[in-house]
């Protein structure tokens, strides 16, 4: 049954986006978009050295030139850059980076890595690309070693992105012309961000096991991938930008959208550093959240452009699908672990709604990661149902929940600790130790304590709140009812014991809850009020508890149905045309 009530709430879900103003905001291109295989010509198999295949050489050189393409043409005032070369520059990078380097890592490099970039260097005689080059190839090594890479490969990585970042964010010339995808941009802070965690995990990882020359080189370079270090550079990149001054101007005077108007006339390295230090605030957010400081996690990305009846841009974490993921799976995660539970239900819900509608938008190499996400996010949504009852939640999410985890959802009704373990350990972020150990004297104890510290705190709350749905079902069957009725209705606890779970009520469904949706306005706003779908009061021993009910209307329900009866009417005339 849907309230007049359910109407407000639905928009916040709706993000006024078509599939095409998506794929816009996106940057596909008809190639992208088709998914279109790249070429390589049977007479190009051949190996140019005895190590490197011929093709692969051809790549590299080609994938050079267009990082230096010059997109600057004279005209009477002088030199000024061309959009249509540099568009063309872009597509071509992107049809480099996601394309041809997945094809042919795919043909020659399934199960061993790339050339090495002192390999390279001698083919390229080029700095700046060899440091693009080696954030590849160190990717690539991360996702084909994963746990087998050597230290050496760790810090050499670690290494290569100090000096990118240092490089692209500098007055050198030769950085100058320097203009990269959105979605490379994207990759390169998230993969950062990625093998930090990855270290975290490897250097708390059997300590006792280490060999004297691992601990020596990790003790003499306690630098490497530390927390305050990763920190330190997404910062950096932040400030550099200016980033959030611009966000913050543009809060003051949306119409004039001045964010999308830098990110539109800049080119070269300026429009890199502008990404970048964007990039780098959805990154901050993902590190805090995962070290377990929600708050600051959410004020990170306080000054972001969320979605707003103000103006008709689209975010510019839109465009980039496994950035706009990203930045609501770790709000909404912050927000669970703030007791926030409506504000967390609300923000994934408006994330996996997106995924639905534009599943053939999504590139292929994505699909895994998208969907094991996806479900990442669904099963916070329980939890957060079951802790919470909503008042409202969207059909088609409450529908996919009932018939994918009907099981589940009966079981943490019941308040079962163990079906919160499960869906937690999976669902949630995994936990890292972000100090650096004590390699001499290994305190393994305090480290395990750390990775559980998180679901420990989340458990407590969930064993304060252990009588709650009980007592709840009872008051929704009464107007009024004493305290010693509900106690012995209640399993026959005390009546002070049951005084005290009816006052817990209260307190846990008390709490922020944004007023705009999670689609505007700052992460952390909002007003303290109920998210109970019980009112009450307690008065002389007695609970008086209040009527609720809303009216039902259909408007929503029907008028949503017609505009998608109309919208495939008119995509079938279209077709027939």
């Amino acid at each position: 049954i849907v309230n007049t009530h359910h109407t407000a709430i639905m928009e916040d879900f709706d993000d006024g986006l078509d599939a095409a103003n998506i794929a816009a905001a996106q940057d596909l291109s008809r190639q992208q978009y088709m998914g279109s295989d790249f070429y390589m010509p049977e007479e190009e198999h051949g190996y140019h050295t005895a190590s490197m295949p011929m093709v692969v050489d051809h790549f590299l050189r080609e994938f050079q030139e267009l990082v230096h393409r010059n997109v600057y043409v004279q005209d009477t005032t002088g030199f000024q850059p061309d959009p249509l070369l540099r568009q063309q520059k872009l597509d071509d990078i992107q049809t480099c980076y996601e394309i041809k380097f997945s094809h042919i890592s795919d043909r020659y490099f399934k199960s061993q890595p790339w050339p090495h970039p002192d390999q390279v260097y001698p083919l390229v005689e080029d700095d700046v690309f060899l440091m693009l080059y080696k954030e590849l190839y160190f990717r690539h090594l991360y996702a084909k070693l994963g746990n087998t890479l050597s230290l050496e490969q760790r810090m050499e990585s670690w290494e290569n992105y100090s000096v990118l970042f240092e490089r692209i964010f500098s007055d050198e010339d030769e950085m100058q012309s320097i203009d990269l995808p959105v979605q490379w941009l994207w990759d390169m802070v998230d993969e950062y961000v990625y093998q930090f965690q990855d270290f975290c995990r490897y250097r708390t990882k059997d300590l006792k096991k280490r060999t004297p020359q691992e601990i020596e080189a990790l003790t003499a370079k306690p630098q490497v991938w530390d927390t305050m270090q990763v920190l330190s550079t997404l910062n950096k990149m932040v400030v550099q930008s200016e980033i959030n001054s611009i966000l913050q101007q543009d809060k003051v005077e949306p119409e004039a959208a001045k964010l999308h108007a830098v990110l539109n006339n800049e080119v070269g390295i300026a429009h890199v550093q502008y990404v970048l230090g964007y990039f780098s605030l959805v990154c901050m957010c993902r590190v805090h959240a995962t070290c377990g400081d929600y708050y600051t996690a959410l004020k990170a990305v306080e000054h972001l452009d969320f979605r707003s009846g103000v103006s008709d841009q689209v975010p510019v974490y839109m465009r980039v699908t496994s950035c706009y993921i990203t930045l609501y799976y770790f709000m909404g995660y912050a927000y669970m672990m703030m007791r926030r539970y409506t504000d967390a239900v609300r923000t994934m819900t408006q994330v996996v709604l997106y995924l639905n509608r534009t599943q053939h938008l999504t590139r292929p190499y994505q699909y895994e990661q998208i969907n094991k996400r996806s479900e990442q996010m669904y099963k916070l949504i329980s939890m957060c149902v079951s802790l919470c009852p909503q008042r409202q939640l969207e059909d088609s999410v409450m529908q996919h929940l009932q018939d994918k985890y009907a099981d589940q959802l009966a079981r943490l009704s019941k308040g079962e600790e163990s079906m919160y373990e499960e869906l937690f350990g999976y669902a949630a972020p995994k936990s890292i130790y972000p100090g650096l150990p004590n390699f001499a004297e290994p305190n393994t104890r305090e480290i395990t304590q750390t990775l559980t510290q998180q679901f420990n705190v989340f458990l407590s709350d969930i064993r304060q709140q252990h009588k709650l749905p009980l007592i709840r079902s009872y008051l929704k069957l009464y107007t009024t009812i004493s305290t010693a009725k509900l106690a012995a209705f209640a399993e026959s606890m005390p009546e002070d014991h049951l005084r005290a779970h009816v006052m817990c009520l209260k307190h846990k469904t008390m709490g922020l809850l944004k007023g705009g949706g999670s689609a505007s306005g700052s992460p952390l706003a909002g007003q303290v009020v109920s998210s109970s779908n019980v009112a009450f009061y307690v008065e002389k021993g007695v609970v008086h508890i209040a009527d609720t009910r809303v009216a039902p209307t259909f408007v929503h329900y029907f008028t949503k149905h017609i505009e998608k009866l109309e919208a495939q009417c008119q995509e079938l005339s279209t077709r027939s045309a």
